[in-house]
């Protein structure tokens, strides 16, 4: 009879720890961790950043950088770090907060209208995406490139179509570059070739006009 008293009491105390355990993990995962005022922000993590430059960024961010952790390091993301731009929205609790960070680079809008040279391009695009200017100008000038696709440094300004476009913060410059040629090739489709060619022009001839 005392042994069952016991081997109850032991019971008991098993499964209120066992609570009390599980109510911190739920705590820590699911309780609100945010201490922004605005409804979003944005959080950019450059390309190579491990958990610890994360991290710190986080670190006026959060409440609770402690269980932050903890719940990072429970799914994976410390040894995972993903670059990009990621939303982080009030009241996010630590497992949305991991969720994002780790899967959900979100695209922004990137905008620049004519430009008179190669240099005052780089310096627009590299204010809105991780390439610095000068990684950018070099793939604007890369001689190789331009011979490969018909340009020379003097047109290559023209592949550059003024509008507004969707890119990833984290694109390289050479990435940046692709995606322009293949704008380029878009826009200029056998309709405003043929009426380039009634003017006696060629595309890169009018885009630098």
């Amino acid at each position: 009879m005392y042994i069952k008293k016991i081997l109850l009491a032991i019971a008991i105390m098993g499964i209120v720890g066992l609570s009390i355990f599980s109510y911190i993990i739920y705590t820590s995962i699911f309780t609100p961790n945010t201490s922004i005022e605005k409804e979003k922000i944005s959080v950019y993590v450059k390309t190579g950043s491990d958990y610890n430059a994360v991290r710190s960024q986080l670190d006026t961010i959060v409440d609770d950088i402690a269980s932050f952790d903890a719940v990072a390091k429970r799914k994976g993301y410390v040894n995972n770090v993903k670059a990009g731009r990621f939303i982080i929205s009030k009241g996010m609790n630590n497992n949305d907060l991991v969720n994002s960070l780790r899967s959900k680079n979100v695209p922004l809008k990137l905008r620049f209208n004519n430009q008179e040279r190669l240099e005052n391009l780089a310096g627009r695009i590299a204010s809105q995406i991780e390439a610095d200017s000068i990684s950018l100008l070099n793939a604007f000038k890369d001689k190789e490139f331009l011979k490969e696709h018909n340009f020379s440094e003097a047109t290559a300004i023209g592949m550059y179509i003024p509008n507004q476009y969707e890119f990833f913060w984290n694109t390289s410059a050479k990435n940046f570059r692709g995606r322009m040629l293949k704008e380029y090739h878009k826009f200029w489709n056998s309709e405003r070739i043929a009426k380039a060619g009634e003017i006696g022009l060629t595309p890169d001839q009018i885009m630098v006009i």
